[in-house]
């Protein structure tokens, strides 16, 4: 959904903080995003523990940011009677989440977002406050954290072909919501048919070779993803592809 115009909000950047794939070395866990995601964190400028969770991620100490303990949720009720300004975060324009709020009591609260690893700018993050909604009971400041999935050269070359004017898509619905995007639906069917193509290539004369030896030759790479700036292959030149693999 496009983000629209109007006189009771302030539009707001937010700082951006970009953990490596391998988070460093760091195992997964506790309060580092997992790989594929961007977290929005939300928090109370007074609560000690929200000001260490944030130094430690604008340190990069991927460490400290896994074990920082997780608030308790707030009392029924406390979101209704005490909160920060209610937000909306917004990526290329877009509204990805609407009228979330850090309730009094809470030192910080987040939310995760399934991530392709596609090209976003961090000025493309943006918080858009509600300023009509009275006086907030909690000062809140704002932080997020986007962590890439492990891409091969390929998918790397895939996403960075999508159209630039389209980098929302990059991003999923917040979770738990399983609902696939149609990103998610192209990267998977892209996968899945570059792996039947290589299975079945090397599966002749009734045996297979181990898969991790073999790949994509540098044409049929460039086939698929398309020349820069160019487009990518259409559903029927992967379907033609796809044969050509599994012909004897």
């Amino acid at each position: 959904m496009m983000l629209a115009s109007t006189t009771a909000a302030a539009v707001k950047s937010v700082q951006v903080v970009t953990v490596p794939p391998d988070a460093a070395g760091a195992t997964d866990g506790g309060l580092l995003p997992p790989a594929g995601s961007v977290v929005i964190y939300v928090g109370d400028v007074s609560a000690p523990e929200w000001q260490r969770l944030r130094a430690a991620a604008l340190d990069g100490d991927w460490n400290a940011v896994r074990d920082t303990a997780i608030p308790q949720h707030p009392e029924p009720g406390a979101e209704l009677v005490a909160a920060s300004i209610p937000f909306d975060l917004v990526c290329a324009g877009h509204v990805m989440v609407r009228d979330l709020a850090l309730p009094q009591g809470v030192p910080f609260r987040t939310l995760t977002f399934p991530y392709t690893g596609g090209p976003i700018r961090d000025t493309d993050f943006g918080i858009v406050e509600h300023t009509d909604r009275g006086a907030p009971a909690v000062r809140a400041t704002y932080l997020l954290m986007r962590r890439a999935p492990h891409l091969t050269r390929l998918e790397r070359q895939l996403l960075d072909g999508m159209d630039p004017e389209a980098r929302h898509v990059h991003m999923g619905r917040p979770q738990p919501c399983q609902t696939l995007t149609a990103m998610d639906a192209l990267t998977d069917g892209i996968g899945r048919a570059a792996q039947d193509a290589v299975r079945e290539k090397h599966a002749r004369g009734g045996y297979a070779r181990d898969e991790s030896a073999t790949t994509l030759s540098e044409s049929e790479i460039t086939e698929i993803a398309g020349d820069p700036g160019g487009p990518a292959a259409s559903v029927a030149d992967l379907l033609t592809m796809r044969r050509r693999h599994f012909s004897y």
